[in-house]
């Protein structure tokens, strides 16, 4: 053999480096494609004459030989998304340390022509890397048995011997959103990406994931997309949400959303939290640097080609390869800011002065303290009226059926003999009878504390002697209704109270203790709107008969609901609505640890109250003070027996969470009068 080197002249072809290693063409072309037949001495000889001459063979030429060309197609959604990019690139390093190129087909999002493109890179090319098909599982199986040798990326199909390597997106999701919930966010948004996705449909799956086991969690989800532009075109529908955190379905649109955002005078994450997925390189150069959800995409797609390789030379496709992503925490996301407490404000009323509690710029209880009221009302502090965030009043002062009912108010009609219900007296063997017997709640002093009014009250009979003394703690604040895109905040109202005697012993009695049976009423009392059609919902059952005496967990009035409500509510009273109301639901119950029986009416007219002497007398003394309250929270849209649950268990787990005293000692005002 000659020590020879290549020369500038024509190009060596295999008849040249046949004739440098002294073997026939056959033996060279037997050599090159890696036949183990010719011997090791032969084929060093053909291998050293191909490095001396340069001798690189035709690929055309050999493609026609071998019946293939060493060239693998990769179908990609959308080849502007970092995240495919990433992919590529790992196919293609793996590839070409084995003698492959890579063919790369971008779809741009439109699955109509995903088939067509796949098939026209498997006539050019020796297999397929099919990259997140938007294919409906029927079109895609029957297509994957035309493009055979194929591997799947980010989509997996149960009992399918394709190969398929993916990311747990269930997972990603579920750690975002514990991260948040751990800073605190309640209500979170979810810009959701191409409707074909499956893994949006995993991120999905991650979301139901996530509320279940964190029952105070609210995610609503917005349709998206998967771009740069789409995060930005959705600005508006973010800021108009009461969410405290945004996840998007990938980085893109995280960012464009950040950038709007930033137009839009919405400042992250002091305002807003925004967090990715996918972890793109620019994810951690943004500013702030995005939050994200890091997957291995090169890794995804080296191992997609590993998997392609080995099914090209007729090995089985193997079990599918799940990569689990992890959650990188950058600036983008922090604490939830601190809520706002609601704003209490006096104002002199003609009648009676009264506090208003407003939420941002909305009104939403105002609260009197009863002075305006007739005597035989038994005057005494009432809410009213409660607004719902969507401007729906959810109780009623005065109505005509019973002048005494006003809003919201602590009412008792029967503390040793003196009223403080108002209107009639139920007498053993005579009825209900007009009495001179009712009393007088008198507020003695109020103060605001971090958005909570504290208040103390004297209890005075009617020969002016005080006979209890409250302390009270009202609460108004915006409530995230748990579940899957519920996307609602509602109105929390929550009222209790601490009663000690001013010395002897006191009983609290009823109309049902002094024989009139049913009649339980006295305690927290709720007056709800007599023009609205009302369905009763409990934790026991549909409909008043259930409700009432009962100890149910919860309790709720669904308002204006259409027909359908009806049918799966049960009881359903009252006349139509005039003028046409919007179906709110006001659900309530009472604190775990001193719930009495509930007192409902439906039919009759719409109200509900905790029944402090159901069936008989409760005695407060020196050392035994009385402790109850009523909490509720109002929502705007007819909930299902379901859906209140979910509250239930929001608020119940809040409430043993809380460190914060449920209420006061009560105040001395060292008189009797």
């Amino acid at each position: 053999m000659s020590n020879r080197f290549p020369s500038a002249g024509p190009t060596p072809t295999i008849s040249d480096v046949a004739v440098e290693a002294g073997v026939s063409k056959a033996t060279v072309s037997r050599v090159l494609n890696g036949k183990a037949t010719v011997d090791a001495a032969i084929a060093d000889r053909v291998l050293a004459a191909v490095d001396a001459l340069g001798y690189r063979p035709s690929m055309l030429a050999r493609s026609l030989s071998l019946g293939r060309t060493n060239t693998i197609g990769v179908v990609v959604p959308d080849l502007e998304n970092p995240m495919f990019q990433e992919i590529l690139r790992g196919v293609t390093r793996a590839a070409a340390a084995d003698g492959y190129r890579v063919l790369v087909t971008d779809t741009e999002e439109d699955p109509t022509d995903e088939a067509a493109a796949a098939r026209e890179a498997r006539r050019r090319c020796d297999a397929i890397v099919l990259c997140s098909p938007r294919l409906a599982e029927p079109e895609l199986r029957a297509l994957l048995a035309e493009l055979h040798p194929v591997v799947l990326v980010n989509r997996e199909l149960a009992d399918s011997p394709v190969p398929s390597v993916s990311i747990d997106y269930a997972s990603g999701m579920e750690q975002v959103l514990a991260e948040l919930h751990a800073l605190g966010h309640r209500r979170i948004l979810y810009l959701a990406g191409p409707t074909a996705s499956q893994g949006d449909r995993l991120r999905r799956v991650g979301i139901a994931r996530a509320c279940s086991d964190h029952d105070d969690l609210s995610v609503d989800i917005v349709t998206a997309g998967s771009a740069l532009v789409d995060g930005a075109t959705v600005v508006d529908t973010v800021v108009q949400h009461d969410a405290t955190a945004v996840v998007a379905f990938n980085d893109l649109v995280a960012l464009g959303l950040v950038s709007a955002l930033r137009g839009a005078g919405v400042s992250v994450p002091s305002a807003l939290s925004v967090v990715g997925f996918d972890d793109i390189p620019f994810a951690a150069f943004a500013v702030p640097a995005l939050s994200t959800v890091s997957v291995p995409r090169r890794e995804l797609g080296a191992e997609a080609w590993t998997r392609l390789r080995d099914t090209i030379g007729g090995a089985e496709g193997g079990h599918p390869l799940v990569f689990r992503p992890r959650f990188v925490a950058r600036e983008s996301a922090a604490a939830r800011p601190a809520a706002s407490p609601p704003v209490w404000r006096g104002t002199d009323h003609p009648i009676s002065p009264e506090l208003t509690a407003r939420l941002g710029d909305r009104e939403v209880l105002v609260l009197h303290d009863g002075s305006g009221l007739e005597p035989t009302d038994a005057p005494r502090p009432f809410a009213h009226p409660v607004t719902s965030l969507g401007g729906t009043v959810v109780t009623e002062s005065a109505p005509e059926d019973h002048p005494h009912h006003v809003g919201l108010s602590m009412a008792v009609a029967d503390v040793d003999g003196v009223s403080y219900w108002g209107g009639r007296t139920y007498v053993a063997g005579q009825g209900s009878t007009m009495l001179d017997n009712h009393g007088v709640q008198r507020v003695t002093e109020t103060e605001v504390d971090a958005g909570v009014l504290r208040q103390w009250l004297d209890w005075i009979g009617r020969d002016g002697t005080t006979q209890l003394r409250e302390s009270r703690r009202t609460v108004v604040e915006e409530f995230a209704v748990p579940g899957v895109g519920s996307g609602r905040s509602a109105l929390r109202v929550a009222v209790s109270s601490v009663f000690r005697t001013t010395g002897s012993t006191v009983t609290i009695g009823s109309p049902a203790t002094n024989g009139r049976e049913g009649a339980g009423y006295g305690g927290w009392f709720w007056r709800l709107p007599a023009d609205a059609h009302r369905s009763v919902l409990s934790a026991d059952g549909p409909g008043e008969s259930t409700a009432h005496g009962s100890r149910a967990a919860w309790v709720a009035f669904v308002l204006d609901a259409d027909g359908s409500a009806d049918t799966q509510t049960g009881d359903t009273t009252g006349p139509a609505p005039t003028p046409p109301r919007r179906p709110t639901t006001v659900l309530f119950r009472q604190p775990a640890a001193n719930a009495f029986p509930w007192f409902v009416r439906a039919a009759e007219y719409p109200g509900i109250g905790v029944s402090l002497a159901a069936t008989s007398r409760t005695t407060i003394t020196a050392d035994t003070p009385l402790v109850t309250g009523l909490e509720a929270v109002v929502v705007d849209g007819a909930l299902d027996a379901q859906q209140a649950d979910a509250i239930h268990r929001a608020l119940l787990t809040a409430e043993e969470r809380s460190t914060e005293p449920r209420s006061t000692e009560p105040r001395s005002t060292g008189s009797d009068a």
